[in-house]
């Protein structure tokens, strides 16, 4: 059997490689996928805490609000903090669809992190990692 010298076995060299990562990357994680807020009207649906989940995600309502009713297929309109749209869709949905947004439009599909913001390339639109640097393309709504 061959015996490795102490600088070449697995748990020395896993030990070294922890300490040489940066202090972000040993930070557990900070972001949390926002839960909506649903309540059906009749015949509508209200997502109470849309702005608020715009806040947290960092994007626009009104490309939230644009999302929503094209993957939902149905009309809607931003009332205040909240967004109403037409027809019941139960929390379950929503929140499927909310996950789905964060997926499509704020997660880096590089390194994962939601520090994301869009930048404009020849007339494209691309999502713009802080983390990373990576740059992106993102389906048009």
């Amino acid at each position: 059997m061959v015996t490795l010298p102490k600088e070449l076995e697995y748990e020395f060299l896993l030990n070294r490689l922890y300490e040489l990562l940066p202090e972000q990357a040993k930070a557990p994680a900070r972001f949390e996928m926002p839960h909506a807020i649903v309540e059906i009207h009749g015949k509508s649906t209200l997502i109470k805490n849309a702005a608020q989940i715009c806040q947290q995600l960092r994007r626009d309502m009104n490309h939230f609000f644009k999302f929503m009713t094209k993957e939902l297929g149905t009309t809607g309109a931003i009332e205040g903090s909240a967004i109403r749209l037409k027809g019941r869709f139960g929390p379950a949905t929503v929140q499927r669809k909310v996950e789905q947004y964060v997926k499509t439009f704020v997660l880096c599909p590089v390194c994962g992190k939601p520090d994301t913001h869009f930048i404009e390339m020849r007339g494209v639109r691309m999502l713009k990692c802080e983390a990373c640097g990576a740059v992106s393309p993102i389906p048009e709504l």
